[in-house]
């Protein structure tokens, strides 16, 4: 096809691409939040301030505002303009799920607009108007992307991609007016980016390769432009480094630090197939997950034939790029900007916090919707019948799936209980599931039922920890279950060894104090029956779990004392003594 030959003009082509942006993802919109939404929103004490709240926003860590919640992630984050975006919608709207996703479909919609701006003004320039027609819609369906649109806290990443998109625009333009405001609105947006999310340094590396290969500049004259940019980062690193830091918390738990438990030579074999992961993604996105935390991929080794593969693959496709370098053909620009821009997501930089994740992808996936553009229009010179055929068939089947997997992020119910299907080796996904099942029960009043998901949630939560024996929040969502069944010494042991794991951890502390007053409720009702073998039993649980349970340490003394034990009836009250000197003690209402 040559190029000016289409069908509908370049105006018809966006709005119809904005249809599909909105249609395709028009189910979100009576979804519920789920997942990271409430370390953004509706968790997140300095966003619950509104307007109020953005000078905390602007001087703390991302996650400082999630509950006061100490940061369990490897290193830091400052993330202050995506906070205060979402400060601002919940001063006016509150914690409003319609609203949310709304403006994510929204905010999607201007990114597909100002991508295809993107394509036909730089990279495409001149070409066939099709091309950026074609790879807009194939970045529009790719179900790859639902993750950044059905989650709502994925708006950082979409808010990112359009200001990285309008800095290079801007860049543009100032090659072809030269005028200085121009390179400034181009820097601005740059800052804005880096403020949003981090991973927008990855463009210090794609804007040099767009002024090569579509600006028709030297490779010096190229990273000569990009040097603003690198100080622009350098000042944005000082102010991170004085507001957060850079690493300042050790993190020992393999669910939040995957690769503590591997060797380097596991480590690297690992994240080299994991690359190679994301790429058969872009082509294959089935089945897709929230999760591929540990130990959905295991840990392989150099010489396994997972890591020769992907190291093979990934080598040729660099020696491609670096081969047609010097040509600026576009096959060499789609690979350097895929593995450019995905670098942050590879856990071979900096330490993620997790394995792999689907929204690594969201802007690296453009490479590849590039190139197959490029295929399908090539093919239309000599097979115009296959090339319908293609593009047909990859609008249509990414389309449902995009829709079908949109579904899934329903809630975090729905989530977690599809997910855990298609990673059921993930430690976290089976603890998520567990706790799922969980809160049904507690909202069933069918007794049957309700055992059911009970059952069910110990089956998660077992599957959890045969995947990862030290993951302590299983075994406290595995004590929640067994005590809401009525296994009450179960529920102490398996709390018990979540406190030798984690004793400083607060979800730790405040489930051991609960439950240390739940079996000293239950005590009491023994008690009142004068089964007091059993009471004691219930007792000693709820001081184990809270030595500083006063009243289960006196309700304890007073049951040997009605068992005729004076001696270990004193031992208990001198517990009591200790913890309350001004306590009453009355011998006569544990008499027979």
């Amino acid at each position: 096809m040559k190029s000016g030959s289409f069908i509908f003009k370049i105006k018809h082509q966006i709005i119809l691409l904005v249809f599909i942006a909105l249609g395709l993802n028009v189910n979100t919109l009576f979804h519920e939040y789920a997942l990271d939404d409430i370390v953004v929103l509706t968790e997140n004490n300095f966003v619950e301030k509104g307007i109020k709240g953005i000078p905390e926003i602007l001087t703390t860590d991302y996650i400082a505002g999630y509950s006061k919640k100490e940061n369990i992630l490897t290193g830091a984050r400052y993330r202050p303009f995506s906070l205060i975006i979402f400060a601002l919608e919940y001063q006016f709207f509150g914690a409003n799920p319609f609203v949310s996703h709304l403006i994510n479909i929204l905010l999607f919609a201007i990114l597909i607009f100002i991508l295809y701006q993107f394509l036909h003004q730089v990279v495409f320039q001149g070409q066939n108007n099709y091309l950026a027609f074609l790879t807009c819609l194939i970045f529009t369906v790719h179900p790859i992307h639902t993750e950044i649109i059905a989650n709502v806290k994925g708006r950082d990443e979409i808010i990112t991609s359009i200001f990285l998109l309008l800095s290079v625009l801007s860049l543009v333009n100032y090659f072809k007016n030269t005028a200085s405001r121009n390179l400034f609105v181009s820097l601005t947006f740059f800052v804005l980016a880096l403020l949003t999310k981090e991973s927008a340094v990855t463009f210090l590396g794609v804007i040099p390769l767009v002024i090569y290969f579509f600006l028709n500049q030297t490779l010096k004259r190229s990273f000569v432009i990009t040097i603003p940019y690198i100080l622009i980062f350098a000042g944005y690193m000082c102010i991170r480094y004085f507001i957060v830091g850079l690493n300042d918390h050790p993190v020992n738990d393999v669910t939040n630090s995957p690769y503590i438990y591997a060797s380097l030579a596991e480590s690297f074999a690992t994240k080299i197939y994991i690359l190679f992961k994301y790429i058969s993604l872009l082509f294959f996105p089935f089945p897709l997950s929230s999760d591929y935390g540990y130990n959905q991929i295991p840990y392989i080794n150099l010489l396994s034939f997972p890591f020769i593969i992907s190291l093979l693959i990934l080598a040729s496709l660099i020696f491609v790029a670096l081969a047609e370098f010097k040509k600026r053909k576009m096959i060499s620009f789609c690979i350097l900007f895929f593995f450019i821009t995905i670098s942050i997501g590879t856990n071979l930089i900096i330490d993620l916090g997790t394995t792999m994740a689907e929204r690594m992808l969201f802007l690296p996936s453009l490479g590849f919707c590039i190139l197959t553009a490029i295929l399908i229009i090539q093919l239309f010179n000599y097979k115009k019948v296959l090339a319908y055929l293609i593009t047909g068939f990859i609008s249509i089947v990414f389309s449902f799936k995009t829709i079908a997997r949109n579904n899934a992020w329903k809630n975090n119910e729905t989530l977690f209980l599809t997910d855990v299907k298609s990673s059921p080796d993930c430690a976290r996904l089976n603890l998520y599931a567990c706790e799922q099942m969980i809160i049904k029960a507690n909202k069933e009043s069918d007794i049957e039922k309700r055992n059911t998901f009970l059952t069910q949630a110990i089956q998660y939560g077992e599957r959890s920890l045969k995947i990862h024996p030290k993951f302590a929040y299983s075994y406290l969502r595995l004590s929640i279950a067994n005590y809401h069944k009525g296994n009450f010494q179960k529920a102490i042991e398996l709390t018990e060894t979540a406190q030798k794991i984690e004793p400083n951890d607060p979800e730790t502390k405040k489930w051991a104090n609960l439950l240390s007053d739940e079996l000293y409720k239950e005590g009491n009702k023994f008690l009142d029956q004068e089964k007091f073998s059993t009471a004691i039993d219930l007792y000693s649980g709820s001081v184990n779990l809270n030595t500083n349970n006063t009243e289960a340490w006196y309700n304890l003394g007073g049951c040997y004392f009605s068992m005729n034990d004076t001696t270990d009836g004193m031992k208990v009250w001198q517990k009591v003594r200790i913890l309350e000197p001004n306590h009453k003690f009355n011998m006569t209402e544990f008499s027979k």
